[in-house]
């Protein structure tokens, strides 16, 4: 008996000593400041740009991580997945190099990642006090780097808020660039759902075919309770066959890996990073499922170009393209690549890079 009480309290201690070790590691690699823009000797790239601000936008702190190669190239505001996924981790890790042609400003958005807090008004989480902090960073980002305009990005979420604060204030940009476009989400997660059916199917995943049977499709008056429990499920198999985030990575934990070792963050933002993803996505995707920009959006006053993995099924493919076919803007274009999920900016990075830059001109 005294020995089966000595192992337990062994392995009762090695469990909370390696339990501890993992925080104390996380804790070193978490300092939570700008990670500096070195050359290949390990030195600070003269004129380079590396920072955290903290910006208050609709009565609000947020916070602005900003990084280039050079301080003064043209400005590029890149507004992040979700709602409520920031990217500034996952861009460090598979995109750099878009650094060097661009001064690019990953901003943590209202909920999101160092963004984040628990006094957030629910009732400010909306998609137009989304564009308005848009509209206001923007604007601030033009006279802080003395620039008239600035170019806007945006991935997933962040490119139906990208495009409609495009459409709302054209005069704040030079170009809006989306990447995963979001444009009819409703219809995109029946193309999504059906598609990862045919994947089970054609797999003979009796596993898969058995859960995804048991899904039901949240009609359009569905909660975001609904949502959220179906999405959970539904995007398992999206990941799995390919379809999600990238087509390489099939589970979450890769993701959150990277988000782990960003030195931008501190183990409080780290820990907060999935608040903040789960508070953005149940006050923010009824109204994301619910926009359809195929109604909003006819026609827009600043060039559009729009980068699309072919196997995308999180904002599936077809339903970009015909968004797209319908649009009128002074100048647009649509780049399709042939070996990306949903981020072709992470994906296939040297080509990405190159159309990126030779749209505008650099």
């Amino acid at each position: 008996m005294k020995k089966t009480i000595k192992v337990s309290a062994y392995i009762i201690g090695s469990i909370i000593t390696l339990f501890a070790l993992c925080i104390m590691a996380l804790w070193i690699i978490s300092p939570g400041k700008p990670d500096p823009i070195t050359d290949s000797s390990g030195k600070p790239v003269e004129g380079s740009i590396s920072a955290i601000e903290k910006i208050r936008l609709g009565g609000v702190e947020q916070y602005l991580i900003i990084r280039g190669q050079d301080a003064t190239k043209p400005v590029m505001l890149f507004l992040h997945g979700g709602p409520g996924s920031p990217e500034i981790a996952f861009m460090k890790h598979f995109n750099t190099d878009i650094e060097k042609d661009f001064v690019m400003v990953y901003w943590e958005q209202r909920g999101s990642g160092k963004s984040f807090s628990k006094d957030i008004p629910i009732e400010s989480m909306t998609l137009e006090q989304f564009i308005a902090d848009t509209r206001e960073l923007s604007a601030y980002l033009s006279k802080r780097f003395e620039q008239e305009k600035i170019f806007i990005m945006g991935h997933s979420w962040g490119s139906l808020l990208g495009i409609m604060t495009a459409y709302a204030y054209p005069e704040l940009f030079h170009a809006f660039l989306g990447v995963g476009q979001v444009a009819d989400q409703f219809r995109g997660e029946r193309v999504g759902l059906d598609w990862v059916v045919r994947q089970a199917q054609g797999n003979k995943d009796t596993k898969a075919i058995k859960a995804l049977d048991k899904l039901n499709f949240p009609d359009s008056l569905a909660d975001s309770k609904e949502w959220l429990d179906y999405l959970t499920a539904q995007r398992l198999y999206v990941n799995k066959y390919g379809g999600g985030t990238t087509r390489d990575f099939r589970g979450m934990w890769p993701l959150l890996s990277i988000v782990l070792r960003t030195k931008e963050y501190t183990l409080i933002d780290k820990l907060n990073y999935m608040r903040g993803s789960l508070f953005s996505l149940k006050n923010m995707w009824n109204e994301v499922i619910h926009t359809n920009l195929f109604q909003e959006i006819d026609s827009m006053q600043v060039p559009v170009y729009i980068f699309h993995g072919k196997h995308d099924f999180t904002t599936p493919y077809c339903v970009a393209m015909d968004f797209y076919k319908q649009l009128n803007a002074p100048e647009k274009a649509f780049y399709s690549f042939e070996n990306s999920a949903h981020s072709p900016l992470m994906e296939e990075v040297e080509k990405f890079n190159a159309i990126v830059r030779e749209l505008v001109d650099l």
